[in-house]
């Protein structure tokens, strides 16, 4: 018997090394979530993660629990925050995954079916899902402007929300006028 032959899957199969946000491949995104491993570690994180993000979806008036949410991730260079943060946004979006070689298709929270085994975070993870959720996924680093200087990162925060609202994301003041006519009901004859 061959070593190769003892595996679940292919071993000659591409692996990605780097998790990177703006790598959004119908494959890669298929493989992230397939091959994603819910260690004792990250069940906690999850658990964590989830308590802080449905306490402020469950107390949206309340602006002591709404307040405080937030959440840092870190690590150490290599430890998985990427991967972590991008399989994050796959859920709480409940990204539908395509798998080019079989065609099938499926949705990020049933990856998760077999992955966790406390039913209350499976639960949790499945309530995610329902909830309307705007995910902004980016690389900083890949999207910072050298000319930023010390904004550098409220800049491409503010870029990137403006994109997603369909604002300009070159000029703030132009997208602070494209929010105000969207508000009075006119940007789309401010366009024309």
């Amino acid at each position: 018997m061959q070593v190769q032959n003892i595996f679940k899957k292919n071993i000659s199969r591409p692996i990605n090394g780097v998790v990177k946000a703006d790598q959004l491949n119908e494959s890669i995104v298929w493989q992230e979530l397939d091959e994603y491993v819910v260690t004792r570690e990250l069940d906690r994180h999850f658990k964590d993660f989830l308590s802080s993000y449905l306490g402020s979806v469950d107390n949206p008036d309340d602006p002591v629990v709404f307040g405080r949410m937030g959440v840092w991730i870190s690590g150490f260079f290599g430890s998985g925050k990427s991967h972590f943060i991008k399989i994050l946004s796959y859920l709480l979006g409940n990204k539908e995954a395509h798998c080019p070689d079989t065609s099938s298709y499926k949705n990020a929270v049933n990856f998760f079916h077999d992955k966790i085994k406390d039913p209350m975070l499976l639960g949790d993870i499945k309530r995610t899902s329902t909830i309307d959720t705007d995910i902004i996924l980016f690389n900083i680093d890949s999207r910072a402007d050298a000319t930023d200087g010390r904004s550098t990162i409220l800049s491409v925060f503010w870029r990137l929300f403006n994109e997603s609202q369909g604002f300009s994301s070159d000029s703030l003041h132009l997208a602070e006028i494209e929010r105000y006519l969207t508000r009075k009901g006119k940007y789309e004859e401010f366009k024309k």
